[in-house]
């Protein structure tokens, strides 16, 4: 299955974890960096006036030729970037209830969207605005997402431009379904207009779910005509930059900037762009929330996500204030790693977040490019070949819907049919998995292409219409919902030969199936399993199956009691029940934050051990997504407020003090890796002036003019924001409310 690059010894790869981490970022299996190492994340906290990491803060050592240059700190040993050097073993308190069927209570009955019902002020229709972006365009055409039972024949649907009726072609795209997989309504509509609707370069029409007079045309241009889009490069402005000095005064000195290519997709010559909130109100990409909608304070202490995706998200397309050093660009085509964690619905999310049309464009050149990557038949179909190696873990199909939905690109829809077949065809993985079964004690198991398999599944069916993807789908869902909850017995006829493991609340298996070391070494990835997050929940609003809530549950159980550690300049090897240090924001960068682990779990004796990293800090971002889906699934449960836990009054009460804690941290990255420094504008006299002997090595070492919000990896970007951003959406379905983010309620003995 190809799941990427493996380590064959967790003890071997212990050993050189601190060195591999700060030289290539390695980070777990799938996870390693393929890249040259100046792309390197940067781990420099901000702010220290020592000019010397990453452009942050030049002082008076900043012009010394000799002055540091990395951006990885000392840890309070000496070493940088370490982690655990042996799993630490402990044994934990583990919480568990039986599995229940009960049905949800609090939230509404579910649909075959996910959205509410058609209500406020999209009950009728929508009015969007279109803008000229290319010359000549003689057809207008947009992909439009309808809410939840609001159109259920495209015949209906009337289209006007300032009152005034407008010769429309509109034709269903994408269905609505239930339960079974049958289809009940339109789910998206594919709209295409003469381009005179325009008078200028931009206008807007009305779409009206029904309407008098005729019905509208059904001929349809493809979407790939030059009369509907155009060919688009994703491009970066680089300038090359020098120190000189005149008149006592010493300025940066840049070249002529230089457009560089990077990829080339497509965008239609006329963008649609919809009103705040419409394609949260869709759900097109699941339990969205917008910015906007932040404003009223409820979610308030969570707002810092809007504000680091904008900052991350410009940086991350290369759109900075300032041309980029050409050393600082990462060039998704030579390498990959970018696509990874799905490009295509990061950005889509974004523009959804933020009405940010600049996203919008972003993800359809991504999204178009993506799709032409993908193999369409022969031994590799649905695979991603803008990678070199195949590797099925690049072989996403949540933001190809999307894309497909908002755009009618054929392209998308033959590159998502190919990987929804390469999947359900899959012998390695899926076949296995359906039969009820892993493939073998000795073969790859992992969360991540247990999320990416069944997201493949379930958008394969709603893009297509298929229900046998469904099926299958539903087959791999009753495996999972047993590997989850099952006892002993159950767990041995799942993964024979392996442990034997108890039963704790998560997908066990071994660390050699993970590809990381040993048989009897036990594994649950808990910041993999967030992967699970929207094809779970997408499933359950289509179906109503409750035992979606059980697995959010137990696995925020499991993540609670056995798959967390504290960090402060290092791991800690603690639990977040039971910490070591004290919670003390005066601290700073070394304030104890609660990070998810990439590997852990009991052994056959019960006792946890503890594989987790340095940087799994950088996946407290995407926890939240796991631990908003467990609170959720509580509340469905009408188990919120029972059950006390350690020192809080209910279990729901533990849940959302977990929320918290990885919110939190998840701040403390963004922060962490926030490089204002970098920007050029930001440089005097005085800081140069040290610099002018040696303006190269200056540069260099000061990182001036790389991105000031960095995703080094690429992929990070998508890991950070693609699932977290459902956690909006996800509490509010809970009523849950976090106006003050609120951290520390555990604290140890003799703490103030």
């Amino acid at each position: 299955m190809r799941e990427g690059n493996t380590r064959r010894n967790v003890g071997s790869y212990l050993a050189i974890a601190s060195l591999g981490s700060v030289l290539f970022g390695v980070a777990c299996a799938g996870e390693s960096f393929t890249g040259d190492p100046s792309s390197l994340p940067s781990t420099d906290p901000s702010g220290a006036a020592s000019g010397t990491a990453g452009g942050e803060a030049p002082g008076a050592g900043s012009s010394t030729a000799g002055a540091p240059t990395g951006d990885i700190p000392p840890s309070s040993d000496g070493t940088t970037g370490s982690m655990t050097p042996n799993a630490t073993t402990t044994t934990p308190t583990m919480t568990t209830d039986p599995p229940t069927s009960t049905s949800p209570t609090t939230p509404a009955a579910p649909n075959s969207t996910g959205a509410p019902p058609p209500g406020g002020s999209f009950a009728n229709g929508v009015r969007v605005h279109l803008q000229r972006t290319f010359a000549a365009p003689s057809v207008i055409s947009f992909g439009l997402p309808v809410p939840s039972g609001a159109v259920s024949d495209a015949a209906t649907v009337r289209v006007t431009a300032g009152g005034v009726a407008v010769a429309a072609n509109v034709k269903e795209i994408l269905a609505a379904h239930d339960a079974s997989g049958k289809r009940v309504g339109v789910r998206s509509l594919l709209v295409q207009l003469p381009a005179t609707v325009l008078s200028g370069d931009s206008g807007d029409v009305d779409v009206a779910w029904r309407g008098q007079g005729a019905a509208p045309g059904t001929q349809m241009a493809s979407f790939t005509s030059d009369s509907v889009s155009a060919a688009s490069s994703d491009t970066v402005s680089t300038a090359v930059r020098t120190i000189a000095t005149n008149g006592g005064v010493t300025n940066l000195v840049e070249s002529p900037p230089v457009q560089r290519a990077l990829f080339t997709g497509r965008e239609p010559r006329v963008l649609a762009t919809y009103p705040d909130g419409y394609l949260a109100a869709t759900a097109l990409l699941g339990n969205q929330a917008t910015e906007s909608s932040l404003a009223a304070g409820a979610m308030n202490g969570l707002s810092f996500f809007s504000d680091y995706l904008r900052k991350f998200g410009v940086a991350g397309m290369n759109a900075d204030t300032y041309a980029l050093n050409p050393d600082a660009v990462a060039d998704p085509v030579a390498n990959p790693e970018g696509w990874l964690y799905d490009r295509c619905a990061t950005f889509l999310t974004f523009y959804t977040h933020t009405q940010d049309a600049r996203f919008l464009r972003e993800a359809y050149r991504s999204c178009s490019y993506y799709a032409s990557k993908i193999s369409l038949g022969g031994a590799n179909i649905g695979i991603f070949t803008g990678k070199s190696e195949p590797d099925t873990k690049y072989s996403h199909l949540r933001g190809l819907y999307a894309y497909y939905a908002l755009t009618g690109d054929e392209g998308a829809l033959a590159a998502g049919t190919a990987i929804a077949n390469m999947w359900i065809a899959d012998t390695l993985f899926v076949g296995p998995y359906r039969a009820g079964h892993t493939r073998g004690a000795d073969k790859l198991w992992t969360e991540r292409l247990l999320g990416t398999s069944l997201e493949g599944l379930y958008y394969g069916h709603r893009l297509t219409g298929d229900a046998t993807f469904l099926q299958a789908f539903k087959e791999m869902f009753d495996t999972a919902y047993r590997h989850i909850t099952g006892d002993a017995a159950t767990l041995a006829g799942i993964n024979p030969g392996v442990g034997p493991f108890p039963a704790q609340s998560c997908f066990i298996h071994s660390s050699l199936q993970h590809g990381e070391g040993n048989a009897d070494q036990p594994w649950c990835s808990t910041w993999m399993s967030d992967l699970l997050v929207d094809p779970l929940v997408q499933y359950q609003n289509q179906t109503g199956d409750a035992r979606v809530d059980e697995v959010f549950v137990r696995l925020v159980r499991y993540l609670r009691d056995v798959g967390s550690q504290y960090m402060r300049s290092d791991v800690e090897g603690d639990s977040f029940l039971q910490p070591k240090s004290c919670y003390d924001p005066s601290l700073g960068v070394d304030t104890r934050r609660l990070v998810p682990l990439y590997g852990s779990g009991l052994d056959a004796a019960g006792v946890r051990q503890n594989y987790g990293q340095y940087d799994d800090f950088q996946h407290c971002s995407d926890a939240t997504a796991l631990t908003s889906a467990g609170i959720r699934g509580l509340v469905r449960q009408g188990k919120f407020n029972s059950t006390p836990i350690g020192p809080f009054a209910t279990e729901g009460d533990s849940f959302l003090a977990l929320h918290h804690e990885f919110a939190a941290c998840a701040r403390q990255t963004f922060e962490y890796d926030s490089r204002p420094r970098r920007d050029p504008a930001v440089w005097s006299s005085a800081d140069l002036a040290g610099g002018a002997a040696d303006p190269a090595g200056f540069i260099a070492r000061n990182l001036i003019g790389y991105p000031r919000y960095p995703s080094a990896p690429q992929r990070m970007l998508s890991w950070w924001f693609n699932s977290s951003m459902l956690q909006f959406g996800l509490l509010s379905d809970a009523g849950v409310k976090i106006p003050v983010l609120q951290p520390g309620r555990i604290q140890p003995a003799g703490c103030k």
